[in-house]
This record gives C-alpha cells, sequence and structure tokens, in this order.
C-alpha cells in the first residue's frame, strides 16, 4: 500500500507544475459530479411511484417526498384554473431542472478544461525536451529531455483519465434529468385530466 502511494506521489510530482491545477480540477468535477448525481438519485421524482399518483392527487396530503411537496404546490387553493396548474408546474420544473443544469454546466466545463490542461502540459514537456536538446550536452542534455517527456506524457494522461470518468457521470445525471422532467410532465397532464375532465 505504501509503494502504490509513493509511486503515485512520484508520478504526480514528476509532471511538474500542472499537475496542481489537475488536481484542482479532478476535485472539483468529481465533488460537484457526485453532488448533481446525489440530487437526481435522491426522492422519488421520477415515475417509479406512478401508480400512486392517482391515490395522491385525490389527498396530495399523503403523498411522500419532493414530489409530495411540488403536488401539494401545484394543487393547493379553492379557485385552482388550468393556467395556474401549468404556472406552478413551470415554475416546479424550472426550480428543479435548473439545479441539475447548473451542476451539469460545471460537469461539462471541468470535463472539458481537464484536457486542455493536461495538453498544457504537454506543451509545457515538450518545450522543456526542446531545451534539454539545444542547450544541454551529454548525460545532462539526455536528462533534460527524458524528464520533458515524462511531464508532457504523464499531464496528458492524467487529464484524460479525469475526464473520461466526468464525462460518464455527467451521461447518467443528464439521462436521470430527462427522466425527472419526463415524470413531471407526466405528472401536470394528469392533473389536468384529473382535476378538469369536465372541461375537456
Amino acid at each position: 500500500m505504501w509503494s502504490i502511494f509513493r509511486d503515485a506521489l512520484q508520478t504526480f510530482l514528476t509532471g511538474g507544475g500542472i499537475m496542481y491545477m489537475l488536481a484542482s480540477v479532478a476535485f472539483i468535477l468529481y465533488a460537484t459530479a457526485f453532488a448533481a448525481l446525489a440530487y437526481v438519485s435522491r426522492g422519488n421524482l421520477n415515475d417509479k411511484e406512478a401508480a400512486d399518483w392517482p391515490k395522491w392527487l385525490e389527498d396530495p396530503a399523503n403523498a411522500p417526498g419532493r414530489l409530495g411537496e411540488a403536488l401539494r404546490y401545484v394543487v393547493h387553493g379553492e379557485r385552482l384554473t388550468i393556467k395556474t396548474v401549468q404556472r406552478r408546474m413551470s415554475e416546479v420544473r424550472m426550480n428543479v431542472v435548473a439545479a441539475i443544469d447548473r451542476r451539469l454546466l460545471v460537469v461539462g466545463t471541468l470535463t472539458a478544461a481537464a484536457p486542455l490542461a493536461g495538453l498544457l502540459g504537454t506543451v509545457m514537456g515538450m518545450l522543456a525536451m526542446f531545451s534539454g536538446l539545444a542547450h544541454g550536452k551529454g548525460q545532462a542534455g539526455m536528462q533534460a529531455v527524458a524528464k520533458g517527456m515524462q511531464e508532457a506524457l504523464i499531464t496528458t494522461q492524467t487529464g484524460l483519465t479525469i475526464a473520461l470518468p466526468g464525462l460518464f457521470i455527467a451521461l447518467i445525471v443528464k439521462s436521470k434529468r430527462d427522466a425527472v422532467s419526463a415524470a413531471l410532465a407526466r405528472l401536470e397532464s394528469l392533473i389536468l385530466i384529473t382535476r378538469f375532465h369536465r372541461e375537456h
């Protein structure tokens, strides 16, 4: 275990100063990505309990979780109209989906930034290589070239390694976000059909 940590630390230090930038990007990226994943996964803003929706529409007080909160907000009031239901559902959808989209924007931006930071490290490593070739002599020159090559390759690999899992997490979050949006649209249709069927 200690040898793995030592090798990882040695690799990190070999990558040069860009590795600190990549570490910061990775920390913010995964903290935001897992927060977004937790946000869309918890609660019942989905259609898994769709069979219970008609029962909850009859008595919204018994509806549990975040879906219950949304339902009680949308249908409260004695003089409920179709426009009121549509406006309130739009507010709920905007609040919920916008919160997910803000997290997805950060995740997407950092997922794109990680390979670019790795590419910056590649350029810096290549410059170090050329400097070693131009000014170094003998063993010292070869060591400078080898160090520059290591820095170039390690930063590129690290940037891609950080970005790929972030991309997959973003796809999962987006899929769940679309499911939440679809569930809210389906709930809105059910409310309109149930409460205003006589007007249709």
